[in-house]
């Protein structure tokens, strides 16, 4: 016969079991409210509040580089997956589908770093993917020749670091002479532009060169496809001459020009950028703007 203390101990750690459950039951619910709050919460971002955006471990895409085919007039590249939703993309010159995520490769603006966001119907996590289309670029900014800022360095795939495939061999820069014409004097070798030189081809002290195409050919795996850049470069005598909209569209390409020193993972950006890129300006030709002092 089991002995009366015992059972009352017994009856009572059954009764500290229950009390336990319980509690436990209690903190999982209210766990399971607080993560569904805030996911709700994180969808009421309005138009022009900064939008967290995490980079997707999956491309949205079959590969992050494109290149141009001169083979066809158009070079269509699809998302990986057929999912319902919308893309945009940072920054313009993406030839997008924004409902299908249809990119034409050959209708792109070459040479820069896109963006790509896909925000699923669901109303799940948006995706982003990074993809360049191959070319040349150069940085926007304001070169001092005074400080001997005279050489505009060419820019492959969106990475200053990168070397240009054929630069001093195979690789043909200004094809055509299209840029020489205009006084714009590019290196054969590396597509350098020499600013002081074509500063003093100008004849004057403060104006703008012609907007020209500079076109070349890169034995990369566009297998030396011809490939171009429109080229214009303003010049004046010094900061204070340099017009407000060009000064407004420097901040703008430096918001918004993606490159190789932008760091991976979480990126924060403006949803009106996102959703209505329209409302920016094209990132072509480079805003070069160069001051004799």
């Amino acid at each position: 016969m089991k002995h009366p203390d015992f059972l009352r101990l017994f009856s009572v750690d059954k009764k500290r079991t229950r009390d336990m459950r319980a509690r436990s039951i209690i903190y999982i619910f209210a766990g399971l409210l607080l993560v569904q709050f805030s996911c709700r919460k994180d969808r009421s971002t309005k138009p022009g509040d900064p939008v967290n955006v995490i980079a997707s471990g999956k491309s949205i895409y079959s590969d992050s580089v494109f290149y141009i085919n001169n083979s066809s007039s158009k070079y269509l590249v699809n998302p990986v997956k057929n999912e319902a939703g919308s893309y945009s993309c940072v920054p313009l010159g993406l030839e997008l589908d924004q409902v299908t995520g249809e990119i034409d490769v050959n209708k792109s603006e070459t040479g820069l770093k896109y963006k790509v966001t896909f925000t699923p119907d669901d109303g799940s996590e948006p995706k982003t993917s990074d993809i360049v289309i191959s070319g040349l670029n150069y940085m926007d900014k304001i070169y001092n020749l005074s400080a001997g800022d005279s050489i505009a360095p060419a820019i492959y795939n969106a990475d200053s670091h990168l070397n240009i495939p054929g630069a001093g061999s195979t690789a043909i820069f200004d094809e055509g002479g299209g840029c020489r014409n205009a006084g714009i004097v590019i290196d054969g070798r590396n597509a350098e532009i020499n600013l002081a030189q074509t500063i003093r081809n100008q004849g004057i002290d403060t104006g703008a060169t012609q907007e020209v195409k500079l076109a070349y050919r890169i034995n990369d795996n566009s297998r030396a496809a011809l490939n171009g850049l429109n080229v214009k470069i303003y010049f004046y005598r010094d900061a204070s001459e340099i017009p407000q909209y060009l000064s407004a569209l420097l901040i703008e390409r430096k918001n918004t020009i993606i490159t190789s020193s932008v760091p991976k993972g979480r990126l924060v950006i403006n949803s009106l950028a996102v959703n209505k890129t329209q409302q920016l300006s094209r990132p072509r030709p480079p805003c070069i703007v160069v001051v004799s002092r």
